[in-house]
Formats: structure tokens, sequence, C-alpha cells
């Protein structure tokens, strides 16, 4: 591969893993600034007992109608950090980095979807833990991030 190229690709692959990182702050600041500061009505459609994916679906959609500004930000950048992910597993492959980059990519991504799923457990369920593990997702993916970016940033080219 032509280096000119190879580096072009590693310049893509560093702007957009600190876009992502940068995203996943802000998806943070508002999560946190939702948890403390708005009700999630436990009365929606899709809220409690019942089959996972219909509640979380139904949950999911309710989210956008609920009139809630910080809710709807919320679910909007989740979607995006999910797009974004995706789309960094494509360029990790892409930089020849090697295995260990697109590992991290792929772990990045698993996590923010493991974020969104415990997201929409929240709105279906309204426990705790839900809110937890979306905050567990939230730091495997920033570690994760930040070793791609190390890795992103490292000099040599590998084959």
């Amino acid at each position: 591969m032509d280096a000119t190229i190879a580096q072009h690709r590693l310049g893509v692959l560093r702007r957009r893993t600190a876009a992502t990182l940068a995203l996943l702050t802000i998806q943070f600041v508002v999560g946190m600034s939702l948890n403390l500061y708005v009700t999630i009505s436990t009365h929606h459609p899709g809220a409690g007992s019942g089959p996972y994916l219909s509640g979380a679906w139904a949950s999911f959609l309710w989210s956008f109608a609920s009139g809630l500004p910080l809710l709807i930000i919320h679910v909007v950048i989740g979607i995006l950090l999910l797009l974004s992910a995706v789309e960094l597993v494509v360029h990790a492959m892409r930089s020849r980095r090697g295995a260990a980059a697109t590992w991290l990519a792929a772990g990045g991504l698993l996590a923010i979807i493991f974020a969104g799923f415990n997201g929409a457990s929240f709105l279906k369920y309204n426990l705790d833990i839900s809110s937890m593990l979306m905050s567990v997702g939230f730091a495997v993916a920033v570690l994760c991030y930040v070793g791609l970016l190390s890795i992103a940033g490292s000099r040599s080219i590998s084959a």
C-alpha cells in the first residue's frame, strides 16, 4: 500500500476516534444531567413487564415523543455513537494497524451496544442497575477508544 494512502487512513482513524471520544464525553454529561434532573415516567408504552425486545422498542420510540429534551438528546447521541462505532471498526480494519486496532474498535462498538441495551432496559424496567450498566459500557468504550487512539498515534505502520 502506498505510504501516502496509509498515512491518510491513519489520520482518518485518529480524527474519527477523537471525535467519538468527544461524543462519548458529551453523552456522559447529558446522561448524568438526565439522571439528576429529569424524572422519566414509569407509565409509558413499553414500560413494565412483558417481552423485552418489543417493550424496549416501544420505550425507544416513546422517548422521541416524551417531550423530555434531555432524553431525546441522549437517545440521538446514542444513535450517533452507534454509527460512529461501526465506522471506527471499518477504519481500524483499513488502517493496517494490526489486529489490536480492529479488536479495540470492535470492543468499543460492543460496549456502546451494551450501554444502549441497558438504556432501553432502564426505560422499560426503571431499575438503577440498568443505569449503572450503561456507565460500565461507557467506561469500556472510552478505554477501548483511548487504546485505539494510542495505536493510531504510533509511528510504525504494520504490513
